[in-house]
């Protein structure tokens, strides 16, 4: 990373890095290597811990800071790590986590490797070969880590023919994600508004219910035709004596207890 975050500044300093160091003159081209150094040597001291970078001040120079770094902390092309990487990049497994979240994780392991078990062939047929062979290396491991649900498309990208790259299957991949997604809305969407045309014809409000409603086996109510009675007592209409003195002694009984 500090070799990264130096080459972004200035790809000219990384020589500070790998180059002894001219002869001391004092010339002005050596005077503009001087203050290229010190500004790679700064830049190595604030990218370290303080509790170590008071130790290293004492290095006449940047690449002899670095030197001392690379003996001191640099795994080196351990053959362990390398092992521990490679089986870390056939275990990572999406497990629910969103597409791209999976996908970084397997670069950040893939590069690992690339640096320190990089392509050692020389012949540049051999060097196609090696490079063929890590490609569906890692095409295989990021098939073999996504999610069940996108068993359709792993079985699509293994059958063409020659295999695409992994970043091309992350391309497909996430692709159909997102059109599961879409889809996935949808049918939520129709589920929800079927839903509540059936509700609605439940309770008698649906499309197929609003003008004919099923015949619920309740007796229609009807008002008693009173127009034909006449009182003998009164000689008024529409109900009879025994109507009046029921009424009357309703009456007298609601006064009562008032």
């Amino acid at each position: 990373m500090i070799r990264v975050a130096i080459g972004g500044k200035s790809k000219s300093l990384l020589k500070h890095l790998t180059e002894a160091p001219p002869e001391k003159t004092t010339t002005e081209k050596y005077e503009t290597w001087e203050q290229e150094d010190l500004i790679v040597f700064s830049w190595l001291i604030q990218n370290i811990e303080p509790n170590i970078a008071g130790n290293l001040t004492e290095y006449p120079t940047a690449k002899a800071l670095w030197d001392a770094l690379v003996v001191t902390y640099s795994s080196g092309k351990d053959k362990l790590q390398t092992f521990n990487l490679h089986v870390k990049a056939n275990e990572i497994r999406q497990n629910g986590k969103s597409l791209e979240e999976f996908w970084i994780e397997l670069q950040g392991v893939w590069g690992e490797i690339d640096r320190i078990d990089p392509n050692p062939m020389k012949c540049k047929d051999d060097i196609q070969a090696y490079t063929q062979i890590r490609s569906e290396q890692k095409l295989f491991q990021f098939l073999n880590g996504i999610d069940r649900k996108f068993e359709p498309i792993k079985r699509e990208a293994l059958r063409v023919d020659p295999l695409p790259t992994a970043e091309a299957a992350y391309a497909m991949v996430r692709k159909e994600a997102a059109h599961q997604v879409i889809l996935g809305a949808t049918n939520s969407e129709t589920h929800g508004v079927a839903t509540g045309l059936v509700a609605a014809e439940t309770d008698g409000t649906g499309l197929a219910t609003k003008s004919f409603r099923k015949f619920d086996g309740k007796k229609k109510t009807t008002r008693e035709d009173k127009s034909h009675l006449k009182c003998e007592e009164c000689g008024m209409s529409r109900h009879t004596k025994d109507h009046m003195f029921r009424d009357y002694r309703i009456s007298r009984m609601v006064d009562r207890w008032a």
